[in-house]
């Protein structure tokens, strides 16, 4: 007749200690890799609109590729960024999808205003015209753009 096998703690000892330092490498190795990451994150550009910034020049499939235009606006030159003091965004619409903005985007560069799509990778997209340190300069460029028939916010 064959011998009964011996399960106890004592023979299978070694298997048991190997068990326990993988799942101690395995916490370690997670924990460096947080870190890594935590790190990573610390050192990201703060000054980027938590990174929520999608550029005309992106790498988004776009139907068909649109020449810079300039603005000829009669506004003082107030879009640099105002360190310390209130911005004042002026924004068109909220749209679901990419798509959507970027015909608005289109059709306001066609007018002659220099624009952008802000927005995060699942929505909502803003198109955003323009940033001014006077509040006066960003209602003009609201009223001139609701003339066109679009919804436009200002943000401060």
């Amino acid at each position: 007749m064959a011998k009964k096998p011996n399960y106890s703690l004592k023979n299978n000892r070694w298997l048991y200690v190997g068990f326990v330092a993988l799942g101690v490498m395995a916490v370690w190795f997670g924990v460096m890799l947080g870190n890594f990451l935590l790190n990573k994150v610390a050192e990201a550009d703060p000054l980027l609109e938590d990174n929520l910034v999608i550029s005309s020049t992106s790498n988004l499939p776009e139907e068909s590729e649109q020449p810079a235009t300039t603005v000829s606006v009669d506004y003082p030159d107030t879009t640099a960024p105002n360190i310390g003091g209130t911005l004042y965004r002026v924004r068109v619409g909220s749209y679901s999808t990419i798509s959507q903005a970027r015909a608005v985007e289109a059709d306001l560069k066609a007018s002659g205003f220099e624009t952008y799509v802000i927005g995060t990778g699942s929505g909502p997209f803003y198109v955003q015209v323009g940033a001014f340190s006077e509040k006066a300069n960003a209602e003009a460029l609201k009223n001139q753009i609701e003339i066109k028939g679009y919804e436009v916010y200002i943000m401060q």
